[in-house]
């Protein structure tokens, strides 16, 4: 008689191996944390210590124990090594880890722990790892890149955005192929036709590919110089600006008007745009037509959020504030991007048009394909909108273009449903963020806020979450919910 352990044997050996996975990846993380916002490459030089330049061996350099068989102290020089390298490698680790378990974990396992296994994971993941493997690498490359930008923004207000079109690409190579390898293998199941939204018509097609081929023209008016890059002048202001700095009877003043706190001035932006997508949202279940409504409410309450905003808002910028909050020229830049942005709007309505004669229903990786590519638009699209719409209304740049591509590989990754939903959690979780760090504080702080960590946890909550999302989206729309 075969012993339960022998059964379970090969997931817990799963979980072990994307724990140690992960706990590799996460070191190599730490690396493109510190390297790329300086500039450096990621492979050369060799790693070394940063207080005596040893170059260090895979002793030290392995991930989670090395640090601790080193008891936190450089082995050559005995300066201390930062706890946040094997912090960092263990979250990754667990990401990895967690994904796994709550995807592919022995059905006959998960219910010994008091849980249902079609209560925590998509209903495709019960095909198992060994058809569903390609899905499965496409979500822990999206997971690290979070990471890596969550801990770069958080230092540097910046997103290198060769980090989320990483993620990107996985997702617009990843969806289509599998989904060729997978359909020659009796595809999915659970009811969808993939692993995120899916569209029955080639009208979508038609406009992904559109708006894909606008992009591709914009950026090719872009490089030869017909269109310009939005904020091209902006190094050349900042010097300007550290020269003026030096002499404090040229430093404006404006930093020392009054401001209202943080979280009230996040609540004036953002406040009304979630009331009123939660409202759209329901009423477009009721409709038939969640999307439209959703991104009408929010449309509304921006206009209502930014209108507050700049009335009761208090000061542009503050002390605490990195110097592109002080840049002039917001608005102007926005015409530029709004300029960039319209090739690809036209050819999207155009392509969208030509092909909503076409009655045939598309193949699963032509679905799987279009339903990325849309979702990479709806999550950069929605972030894009806020941005400018921001901007334009308060005079400096309201979001970074970090954010939109972040959210774009999302969307590529997840779809534009997941995609939409983690970008309406992600202010509960600024608020909340910014709230402990008031507290913590106990100052304004300044106005600017780095938002892709944000995004980023939101995203998190919709992938390891999803099956407590739609409950809860059940619950409100008080009829089932189910996403892929």
């Amino acid at each position: 008689m075969t012993q339960p352990w022998m059964m379970w044997a090969p997931s817990v050996l799963g979980v072990i191996f994307f724990f140690a996975f992960g706990a590799t990846v996460g070191s190599f993380i730490n690396v493109v944390v510190y390297r790329v916002p300086k500039g450096l490459g990621i492979v050369r030089p060799a790693s070394a210590c940063p207080a005596c330049v040893t170059t260090l061996t895979w002793r030290e350099n392995f991930p989670i124990l090395g640090w601790i068989a080193l008891r936190g102290r450089c082995r050559f020089c005995k300066s201390p090594i930062s706890p946040e390298y094997p912090i960092i490698e263990t979250v990754v680790a667990l990401l990895f880890a967690g994904l796994y378990a709550l995807w592919y974990l022995d059905p006959a396992l998960t219910r010994s722990l008091g849980v249902d296994p079609a209560s925590i994971r998509p209903g495709w993941a019960a095909a198992g790892l060994a058809r569903t493997w390609p899905i499965y690498v496409m979500h822990i490359a999206l997971v690290g890149s979070l990471v890596a930008v969550t801990l770069i923004d958080a230092r540097t207000f910046l997103i290198p955005i060769s980090i989320p079109w990483f993620a990107a690409i996985v997702a617009l190579v990843a969806h289509p192929l599998a989904a060729v390898w997978i359909a020659g293998r009796g595809g999915l199941r659970g009811g969808h036709d993939w692993t995120l939204m899916t569209f029955d018509s080639y009208s979508w097609t038609g406009l992904a590919a559109g708006a894909a081929a606008g992009l591709a023209i914009a950026v090719f008016l872009l490089n030869a110089g017909i269109i310009k890059h939005s904020f091209a002048d902006y190094e050349e202001w900042e010097r300007e600006a550290e020269a003026q700095a030096k002499n404090p009877s040229d430093q404006s003043s404006e930093a020392d008007d009054a401001q209202q706190p943080m979280v009230v001035r996040l609540l004036l932006l953002t406040g009304p745009a979630m009331a009123l997508m939660a409202v759209g949202f329901t009423v477009g279940m009721r409709i038939g037509e969640p999307m439209r409504a959703m991104l009408g409410g929010m449309a509304l309450g921006l206009v209502i959020g930014l209108v507050l905003r700049a009335r009761f808002g208090g000061a542009t910028h503050g002390i605490g504030d990195p110097a592109f909050v002080r840049y002039p020229h917001a608005r102007r830049e926005m015409v530029r991007e709004i300029v960039f942005l319209g090739p690809a709007i036209a050819l999207g309505v155009f392509g969208f048009l030509i092909t909503r004669g076409i009655t045939a229903e598309p193949a699963l990786w032509v679905k799987a394909l279009t339903g990325s590519v849309v979702g990479l638009l709806a999550g950069g699209g929605v972030v894009w909108a806020v941005r400018i719409l921001g901007s334009l209304a308060f005079g400096k740049e309201a979001m970074g273009l970090g954010d939109v591509h972040l959210m774009a590989a999302v969307g590529a990754t997840l779809g534009w449903a997941d995609a939409v939903i983690a970008f309406f959690i992600a202010p509960f979780i600024g608020i909340a963020w910014t709230i402990a760090a008031a507290l913590a504080r106990r100052g304004a702080g300044g106005t600017a806020l780095p938002y892709g960590p944000h995004l980023a946890a939101a995203t998190l909550v919709v992938l390891y979450a999803k099956p407590a999302l739609e409950f809860a989206l059940s619950m409100v729309m008080q009829r089932p919910i189910d996403l892929p």
